[in-house]
């Protein structure tokens, strides 16, 4: 049993220098800006004691101090308002303290300064009903107080002397209130539950709770308000309340339905009155069952009574009467007080009074008005409490501000890899950045306290001062850290780095969730809990979610990366767009709408539909899958893709129930330098706020080099309308390009689709739900210049000109400037994708309910090329594939052009495609093929990783096939000889610079099981001739470090030879050690060599015959040992032979 305390913290009227309700007021600088300053806590409420060895520990120098240079400071009890126009305190408030000196002016021997600490939480009082309500502080069971030396501190002033009082008071309402907080239902929202009642193992149904109630008045009204919760599916639940024997209260709980998006628990609330005659009464709840399995917890109870303002037993009282408060005066009487008895009004907590008064006997008496209630606390010197030494502090002045762009609130640990980010948009855009950590956000704006209404306040503080002015205005807000549902570490390895907002609503898994939306509400008059209130984002916010350092350093790696010249390249030009199946194909009707959307804000973009009812379904022991799916998404990714974006369902574990995208998958990813934004509308894809989960949201930003590099995602389950109409706002918005060609960032887009949707969607809950994971002062890499073609076969663009099968294609064009002049210094590369016609798929309704659906396309691609541009113009040349659709019909000519620093699109449909050409060559030779693995260095037959890269060069005098329409007529790779193991290769073509007649392929092979393996290539020219390369491979095991073939060449030899080696750790750096001895075992030459191979041959190694003091041995038979060692794997090596001559 846990015995309850018979006085709790009492929030009250706290004065401060810097208050308002609808326009703040803020101190140019943070008293924290000069001086030295020491913190301390305090928990529970009352008088606290700092004497002469705390502030020694503290690191303050107690020799002839000063006592009236103590000063304090702190902030109002309680949680901050989430309301803007809630009261607000600014900075830190000097607080009254009295000191106890000795009259000699120095702190010395057993002098100590009190002062009143009104503890987190709050008591809120109703004046109409006499009553109080309780309000337990959520974020922290501490206050926080700071500590200076220098000045004249604030002290204790003595109340006015009052005589003649119009009543005497001898008792007082006393308030208790009990709240445990140790469970939170659904991972998520502010409300946690205390109790456990179960009919189960280790579990109770009865639990007793006593009440210290010293001095009670014997017969006294007593009443009881509890809240308690249930889940019982089917049939009601019922508490039954005791105090001691006497029943006190029934509460019935209604059922639950057990669905999954159904309310999880049912709670209610209940008072009850009686009377009390113990000094420690108990109360006791029992649970009974409604069903199998049910649950019961209790939220909190509160109790009221009356007892007697007496100091009998205890060292500290708090008090108060609403009887007396009649706008004259009272007496009140201490009983079982001594000399050492005080007695301060402590209704301004910051400002304690200390009353006058009369020791009679026993009987402390004093007087005071009672215009109002008033809150007082009656002790003595035994007993004070005593507050816990943190520390010194640096000094900090958040307050002290200038316009800036982007703010940055970043835990300590992440300090920096946040300067980081601050001086990468400095460099690339000239953005002016503020870094605060949490705690120095902490410091001035909730007085220590981990409030999250804090980090709102410090940015609403730069929108008042710099929002009327568009060019000073704050822009975006990073929140650079994780968070989570759990403020106050009860989680294991909890994660409340920088924290979340959360609803207030914590057991309806629909209507429980998180947002930093509120962070971004800057308004006045904005309330994120109101129902009335329209709220709107005044700032672009995202967050990063790292953990750790090393996951932001990792994130920040990929960020400066992404715009850099590596990352360039044609898969800027194009959006993926996944359909999830089920729900009367639900799920392809949305991403029809969405890329409707997209076509007509931004056709510039290739659109590649992947809609897995338009696939073969499988069904194994493991569920139905779509194999060809997996292989198309891992294909796209690998070959880049600028936009991610999915419809349908998903978890934090998996999209689809088909599994389209897990961990496993996202793991064998390697798409470094293409790095897409995720769009996922789907259930919690991301929630980041749970430290017990690794959802693969978060895993995908902030997995190095890999992955995405940001995500507009959701937090908690969804409904697929509000989905829709998000996903397909937020697409208008990111889409949309200025009249500069430049694009909107990731927070201005966020900020504006968010906002149109709060106009025009109700389920406002919804859109709190996506969040951008990401930087939001970053663009994605949006090409900003044109690229146009401007003759045909000679012929001007402007007449529609017809591209037929066979037939030989020149198109010349130019890149320019977003207002159409060409730039005529531009040199570098354009890459040509020619498009055929449209195509109509349609979908297979492969489930139940789900009808096929007709669908455009415009995916199948007649050539890919590459070609240089000079002073801006370029000529591209090709020949039309015979595997075309010969009815005719529009085709698309899509432009990408880079010179390593500037790259630009375009996009030209005014021609057609269908027909057969005349005077067609005569070829009836398929295409020359060339393959290795990870290099061009790879033997066939050869060792490798288990995941490497299939390379693969082809050459035809007509060109390469890539249009994957031609029945069997792809571009493939076929594994092992199983034709249920292959991988389609058309779109990972790239032909040669100035050629149509030679390209490459570099494929990311997935993972291999260790041994040997074969890989049956086949490619088609556009004449519809075929060949075919068989390379042979062995897999090792990437756990181990494996080597085979080792020789050295020439050898026999006379003055030079070179050592050869294959091993499967591509990529990793390699010490090569080499020895050259005589027959006898005599070392005659030491050769060390350290490696980073990018393939899995290494020929480096050589030796000019001589030994290690340059002499040339004698001819004849030598021993040579290779040692081969990688940094946490084993060491192997191998003995050969060598002849010299």
């Amino acid at each position: 049993m846990q015995r309850i305390r018979g006085f709790v913290m009492v929030g009250i009227l706290w004065m401060a220098p810097f208050w308002g309700v609808s326009q703040r007021v803020y101190a140019p600088h943070s008293v924290l800006a000069s001086g030295n300053w020491y913190k301390i806590s305090a928990g529970e409420t009352g008088i606290y004691k700092i004497d002469l060895a705390l502030l020694a520990s503290l690191g303050i120098n107690t020799s002839g101090l000063s006592s009236s240079s103590f000063r304090l400071f702190g902030h109002p009890a309680g949680m901050l308002p989430e309301a803007n126009s809630g009261t607000y305190f600014d900075d830190l408030t000097e607080i009254a303290v009295q000191v106890i000196d000795g009259g000699d002016g120095l702190l010395n021997n057993a002098d100590y300064i009190l002062f009143y600490n009104p503890g987190p939480d709050e008591w809120l009082r109703d004046s109409l009903n006499q009553s109080f309500t309780h309000k337990k502080n959520r974020y922290t069971s501490q206050s926080f107080y700071f500590i200076t030396i220098g000045g004249n501190g604030k002290r204790i002033q003595t109340a006015p002397l009052i005589s003649n009082p119009g009543q005497s008071v001898t008792h007082f309402n006393e308030r208790i209130f009990h709240e445990l907080d140790t469970i939170n239902l659904l991972s998520g929202g502010k409300e946690w539950y205390g109790e456990e009642f179960a009919n189960a193992p280790g579990k109770t149904l009865t639990r007793s709770f006593p009440v210290s109630l010293p001095n009670y008045q014997p017969g006294a009204a007593i009443t009881i308000r509890t809240n308690c919760i249930a889940r019982s599916v089917g049939s009601p639940s019922r508490f039954d309340i005791r105090l001691g024997n006497q029943p006190l209260a029934q509460l019935q709980l209604n059922p639950v339905t057990g669905g999954q998006y159904d309310a999880y628990v049912q709670a209610g609330t209940v008072t009850a009155n009686t009377v009390n005659n113990a000094a420690a009464p108990v109360l006791t709840y029992s649970f009974t069952p409604g069903s199998f399995n049910a649950q019961g917890w209790l939220n909190w109870f509160e109790l009221f009574t009356r007892r007697a303002i007496s100091m009998n037993g205890i060292n500290q009282l708090l008090f108060r009467d609403w009887s007396s408060v009649n706008n004259t005066t009272a007496g009140f009487i201490v009983s079982q007080a001594t000399s050492n008895t005080l007695v301060w009004d402590i209704t301004e907590s910051a400002a304690p009074r200390l009353m006058p008064g009369q020791l009679s006997g026993t009987d402390y008496r004093f007087t005071n008005t009672t215009e109002r209630l008033r809150e007082y606390a009656a002790f003595s010197s035994n007993g004070l409490l005593q507050p816990l030494p943190i520390g010194r502090i640096n000094n900090q002045d958040l307050h002290a501000t200038s316009p800036t762009d982007l703010l940055i609130i970043t835990h300590s640990t992440l300090l920096n890899p946040a300067q980081r980010v601050a001086a990468f948009h400095q460099q690339q855009q000239g953005l002016r950045s503020v870094i605060a950590t949490t705690e120095q956000v902490y410091h001035e704006f909730a007085g220590g306290r981990p409030d999250p209404v804090a980090l709102r306040d410090f940015v609403k503080m730069y929108y008042d001062k710099y929002g009327s002015t568009s060019n000073d205005k704050p822009r975006y807000l990073l929140l650079f850290g994780d968070a989570s549902f759990d403020y106050r570490d009860r989680v294991n390895n909890n994660t409340n780095l920088v924290p979340a907002w959360q609803s207030e609503q914590s057991v309806d898994p629909l209507s429980t969730y998180t947002s930093d939306d509120f962070f971004g509400f800057l308004d006045n008059q904005e309330d994120i809990n109101s129902g009335i209130i329209q709220n709107y984002l005044d700032i672009g916010i995202g967050r990063v979610p790292a953990k750790n350092a090393t996951e932001a350093g990792q994130f920040v790696d990929k960020l400066i990366a992404y715009t850099d010249s590596a990352s360039m390249g044609p898969w800027r030009n194009m959006l993926s767009f996944i359909a999830d199946d089920e729900d009367g194909n639900l799920h392809v009707q949305d991403a029809e709408l969405i890329t409707g959307t997209t076509t007509a804000t931004a056709p510039v973009f290739n659109q590649q539909k992947i809609y897995l009812d338009a696939y073969q379904q499988e069904s194994g022991a493991g569920g139905s899958r779509y194999p060809e799916v997996n292989q198309a998404i891992n294909n796209q990714v690998l070959n880049g893709t600028l936009i991610w974006n999915y419809n349908g369902h998903g978890g934090s574990s998996r999209l689809a129930e088909e599994t389209i995208l897990d961990q496993s998958i996202i793991n064998s990813w390697s798409n470094k330098n293409r790095l897409p934004l995720f769009i996922t509308a789907t259930c919690d894809f991301a929630p980041y706020d749970n430290p017990v989960l690794n959802s693969i949201g978060e895993n995908l930003l902030l997995r190095p080099a890999t992955g995405a590099i940001a995500l507009m995602t959701t937090t908690r389950p969804v409904f697929a309308f509000s989905n829709r109409v998000m996903n397909n706002n937020y697409l208008r918005y990111a889409l949309q390009a200025g009249t500069d060609g430049t694009y909107r960032t990731l927070g201005d887009a966020v900020k504006e689709a968010k906002n149109f949707t709060y106009q025009t969607l109700p389920d406002i809950a919804n859109n709190r739900k996506f969040m951008l994971l990401g930087d939001p002062a970053m663009t994605l890499t949006f090409p900003v210049l044109k690229v146009r073609p401007t003759l045909i076969n000679s012929l001007p663009v402007s007449q529609a000109d017809t591209l037929s099968a066979g037939e030989a294609v020149t198109i010349e064009g130019e890149v320019t400037d977003p207002q159409g002049q060409l730039l005529t210094t531009y040199n570098g590369y354009v890459y040509p994708v020619i498009y055929d016609k449209p195509q109509t798929v349609t979908t297979r309704g492969n489930d139940p309910g789900s009808q096929p659906v007709a669908f455009q396309v415009q995916q199948n691609s007649l050539f890919r090329g590459k070609f240089s541009v000079t002073g801006g113009r370029f000529r591209i040349s090709f020949k039309v594939p015979r595997d075309i659709g010969f009815q005719y019909g529009n085709g698309r000519l899509s432009l990408y052009a880079e010179d390593g620093k500037r790259d630009g699109q375009g996009i030209f449909t005014n021609f057609l495609v269908g027909g057969i050409g005349q005077g067609i060559n005569i070829d009836t030779t398929g295409p020359g093929i060339k393959a290795w693995l990870n290099d061009e260095r790879f033997a066939n037959g050869g060792l490798t990783n288990q995941q490497p890269v299939l390379i693969i060069r082809l050459t035809d005098s007509s060109g390469i096939n890539t249009t994957g329409l031609g029945i069997g007529h792809d571009l493939v790779a076929t594994l092992d000889g199983d034709n249920n193991q292959y991988y389609l290769l058309n779109d990972f073509y790239q032909a040669d610079a100035d050629s149509y007649q030679r390209g490459l392929v570099r494929f990311q092979l997935p993972l291999l099981e260790p041994g040997p393996h074969s890989l049956k290539i086949k490619a088609w020219d556009v004449m519809n001739n075929s060949s075919e390369f068989l390379l042979d491979f062995v897999v090792g095991d990437d756990g181990e470090l494996e080597i085979s073939h080792v020789l050295n060449y020439p050898n026999p030899f006379t003055t030079q030879t070179s050592f050869w080696f294959e091993h499967n750790i591509p990529g990793q750096a390699l010490q090569v050690q080499l020895q050259v001895m005589t027959i006898t075992g005599r070392v005659i030459r030491s050769i060390t060599q350290n490696l980073v191979p990018e393939g899995n041959r290494v020929t480096e190694i050589s030796w000019d015959g001589k030994d290690d003091y340059g002499n040339r041995p004698g001819r004849g038979v030598y021993l040579y040992k290779l040692r081969v060692i990688s940094p946490g794997k084993k060491t192997r090596e191998v003995l050969g032979k060598l002849i010299m001559l």
